[in-house]
């Protein structure tokens, strides 16, 4: 009986191999495609990575295929962005310039794509004035905004996420033949037609930086810690419609400006500028009718009248100390509320969630009390 057991186990053994085998090195179409240059061979390994000798940071050189091969770069080798790296193992590679006129062809001119003209308008733009890829600490670089975000995934009529329907897919595929292209083309119109960020994340987004005083007064600004006690805030926090943002002001499109186009305030062509405010908060779907007097109007403690006050010191070649600076972002900045109305304001929030408690609690009680004289009398048999 042993003796047959063992060529059996043998067997089993051969196929369990064969099945471990097969899941390890098979991989989609797609998935060989994404890596035709065979980066994956080092890069798939998640501990790659080496330590900065000047800044002693750690670097991840570790690259998730399933996240690329559903992004929307996965049509994209990496020697196209990664331009420097012609051998293997190579040196250390550069950061990559999206510039670039790197990789695959515009259908619309049938010319080599790029993010070139997108790059040249931030150059222009508050946060891009420094060369590219050369910012100062805190200022932000293309990654800090395009995470490479996934495709949207196929999903089914009971699926409560948002994605490109399954029925649609078939749709495509009824005339283009080759699935995994349609499947492809229809995940890249539907992810780049949907909203990049919601109202919430681009503030978070931009709070993430704006809200810090500290690295905010690296650059002579006041930060918008304040901008969550604003109606607007109010508006988006509770997903109005027409609630407004940061860039709904800062970067409206509707007036030919993007998150790329983001202008100080004291340039004649942004749509913050005194002469401009106007028109910038009768916009459609905001404040439309808005007067010079309301546009004037405080929105968020930006201590904007600081910063061109002291601009125009600066002008005039008048040095400001540190000292003299905090003083006049202390006394000029009308744009935020004083500690006495944050002190009254947090005092009736504190009231108020205090008060919820207390009565929510005595409630709980209550109704607890009251289910155990139910209970003892229904023991005891006098509850009719």
């Amino acid at each position: 009986m042993a003796d047959k057991r063992v060529p059996e186990a043998v067997f089993l053994l051969v196929i369990l191999y064969f099945v471990i085998f097969v899941c390890l090195t098979w991989s989609p179409r797609s998935a060989r495609a994404a890596d035709q240059e065979n980066c994956m061979l080092c890069h798939r390994y998640s501990g790659l990575g080496c330590f900065d000798k000047e800044t002693g940071a750690k670097r991840i050189f570790y690259v998730s295929e399933g996240l690329y091969r559903n992004s929307v770069h996965n049509n994209v080798l990496c020697s196209h962005c990664h331009t420097d790296v012609t051998e293997v193992p190579h040196k250390p590679a550069k950061k990559v310039n999206c510039a670039t006129q790197c990789h695959v062809k515009d259908p619309s001119t049938n010319k080599d794509f790029s993010h070139k003209i997108v790059v040249d308008e931030f150059k222009k733009s508050v946060h891009g004035k420094s060369p590219l890829f050369t910012f100062e600490e805190g200022q932000p670089r293309c990654k800090y905004c395009h995470t490479n975000p996934l495709y949207s995934p196929l999903r089914g009529i009971l699926a409560q996420k948002p994605g490109c329907e399954s029925e649609a897919l078939a749709r495509c595929v009824a005339c283009h033949e080759k699935s995994p292209w349609a499947s492809r083309f229809l995940k890249h119109f539907v992810s780049r037609t949907a909203p990049r960020w919601n109202k919430k994340q681009i503030v978070d987004l931009c709070n993430n930086c704006h809200a810090d005083k500290k690295l905010m007064q690296n650059f002579g600004l006041e930060s918008t810690e304040n901008f969550k006690q604003t109606f607007h805030w109010r508006n988006v926090k509770y997903e109005a419609e027409n609630g407004a943002d940061c860039l709904s002001c800062h970067g409206p499109r509707k007036l030919g400006f993007s998150a790329h186009t983001i202008l100080p305030v004291d340039d004649p062509t942004s749509p913050l500028y005194a002469e401009n405010r106007v028109k910038t908060c009768g916009q459609s779907g905001c404040h439309q009718g808005a007067t010079k007097l309301f546009a004037s109007g405080a929105v968020h403690g930006t201590g904007v009248k600081a910063a061109l006050l002291e601009k125009k010191l600066r002008a005039e070649g008048e040095e400001i100390s540190p000292e003299e600076k905090k003083k006049l972002r202390t006394e000029i900045d009308d744009a935020g509320m004083t500690k006495l109305q944050q002190t009254i304001i947090w005092g009736i929030k504190t009231f108020y969630k205090v008060m919820i408690v207390l009565v929510g609690g005595f409630m709980f009680i209550h109704q607890l009390l009251d289910l155990r004289i139910t209970l003892k009398e229904r023991r005891e048999g006098r509850h009719h």
